[in-house]
């Protein structure tokens, strides 16, 4: 995935991590990532224990709200 437009703090973006296309929101805007809020259900699904995850600005997808 690629994105022509850096996300900021407060967007949604789509991603996929383990085979699952997840939805979250940019809680911190990095040089060359973001860290982003998923679900509690996500994170289960992704085998993670936090619902916060990073990702780099080559791998998600701007959500138009």
């Amino acid at each position: 995935m690629t994105t022509n437009q850096l996300a900021k703090e407060g967007d949604k973006v789509l991603f996929e991590r383990n085979g699952l296309v997840i939805i979250g929101e940019v809680f911190k805007v990095r040089e060359a990532s973001v860290i982003v809020t998923i679900s509690k259900s996500d994170a289960e699904g992704i085998n993670v224990e936090t619902p916060l995850t990073v990702v780099s600005h080559k791998n998600y997808q701007l959500i138009k709200n």
